[in-house]
């Protein structure tokens, strides 16, 4: 009796603790990881496929790259294209400000969001591969799991 009152105290803990928000997403490129952050502590990591382009910062529309810096959840489309979106606040006024130096538009709609509405064995596929044209792509159990743990707002730091 004891340990079933156990493992039902644990469970109820885990689901109360799991429910809870995260503070900040921490994506590392070179890694090609995103960590869920909540009060300093790693609760999450994910594996990740980023832009076709991936070294160095987003600078320009159509240059397949996955922006770099801080930026926070702006939006969150249940209906997206792909499986789940949290919207990025790319570009920011950092990025908008070296675009028009240099005279190019810096582009806009990085999100990290699950795969594109396919078959399951198609999304084998992507699995290790950078695929997205600079947004964060997860696989869609992951992308369930931090879509249920991310609210608007929620910061997103995003190193090389």
């Amino acid at each position: 009796m004891k340990t079933f009152i156990l493992v039902c105290l644990l469970i109820i803990s885990f689901a109360s603790y799991a429910k809870e928000k995260i503070d900040i997403i921490v994506i590392k490129k070179s890694e090609r990881i995103l960590y869920a952050v909540k009060n300093d502590k790693i609760i999450k990591k994910y594996n990740i496929a980023l832009g076709r382009n991936p070294k160095g910062h987003k600078k320009k529309e159509g240059d397949k790259k996955t922006p770099e810096g801080y930026y926070f959840v702006d939006g969150k489309n249940a209906k997206s294209n792909f499986f789940l979106s949290l919207h990025t606040s790319y570009p920011n006024f950092h990025d908008k400000r070296v675009a028009a130096k240099n005279s190019v538009n810096p582009g806009e709609h990085i999100a990290i969001h699950g795969l594109p509405p396919i078959n399951l064995l198609a999304q084998y596929l992507y699995n290790g591969a950078d695929w997205t044209d600079g947004c964060i792509a997860l696989n869609n159990s992951d992308m369930q799991e931090l879509w249920d743990l991310t609210e608007e707002g929620t910061q997103i730091l995003i190193k090389p």
